[in-house]
């Protein structure tokens, strides 16, 4: 790190490899972005003080994170079970914002409401302890937060009442759906058994209409393939070329 703050070409020259400077030898892992960086950085007039500033920011910060590792101290002189009960994750990413802290908190308290997670994270952000004791008066200020903690908990007790109602209503309109689907099949199975299918390619051209319509969902119906993207508001010589392929995909057995 010293070495690149005193000279950022070790990085930034077109002929920079990874030999010079790499800590371990080994390739960048993004070989692409190191070529297009050194491409460019001769347009870029303030990459190299941010460089050469990081690096400094980054050294200080490396002799923080490497004491904990120098001969003699705990990490180094802790034993093999001692080290397994003091892992941790390497980062604190799954605790990082809002929706992290969120989650922990509710590993603890599975009972905590979106309310008063909500309250809780309010009153810590906010310093309002701090504000209580310089502000509240014994009486009415403590007696007004009883009584709108109470209004809280009837809030919170109507909301979880229009999960509830939502869940069921949710539940009677699938419900619903399911019966009409299941009615609408049994309609068209029981329609299909009243018209014969039309296995003769020669006899579309003269189809129009309804009797069109019709052969086009009895072949649809009966599951031929190539009929997926073709409906009643399709050009009718679309429909009839479809359903001529239809006949000959089904001559060719590849549906039946």
């Amino acid at each position: 790190m010293q070495r690149i703050i005193g000279d950022p070409k070790f990085l930034l020259e077109s002929n920079a490899s990874y030999e010079m400077g790499s800590l371990d030898g080994k390739d960048w892992n993004s070989p692409e972005v190191s070529n297009a960086i050194q491409k460019i950085s001769p347009e870029l007039p303030h990459l190299e003080p941010l460089l050469v500033s990081f690096f400094k920011g980054a050294s200080e910060t490396w002799k923080r994170f490497t004491s904990e590792f120098a001969p003699g101290g705990l990490i180094d002189e802790a034993t093999m079970e001692e080290r397994e009960l003091a892992w941790m994750p390497a980062t604190n990413d799954v605790n990082e914002g809002a929706l992290g802290s969120f989650r922990v908190l509710l590993c603890r308290q599975p009972q905590l409401t979106q309310q008063g997670y909500n309250a809780l994270s309010m009153f810590f952000r906010n310093d309002t302890e701090a504000f209580m004791k310089a502000k509240f008066t014994e009486k009415e200020d403590h007696s007004f937060l009883r009584s709108e903690a109470h209004e809280m908990k009837g809030d919170e007790k109507k909301k979880k009442l229009e999960y509830v109602d939502h869940s069921e209503a949710r539940a009677k309109h699938q419900a619903a759906t399911r019966m009409k689907t299941k009615e609408r099949r049994e309609k068209d199975a029981e329609w299909a058994t009243e018209i014969r299918i039309n296995l003769k390619r020669t006899t579309f051209a003269d189809l129009k209409g309804p009797a069109l319509k019709k052969q086009l969902k009895i072949f649809k119906l009966a599951g031929a393939p190539n009929l997926k993207k073709i409906n009643t508001s399709t050009k009718v010589d679309d429909i009839k070329k479809a359903l001529m392929d239809s006949v000959k995909l089904h001559k060719q057995g590849e549906w039946c």
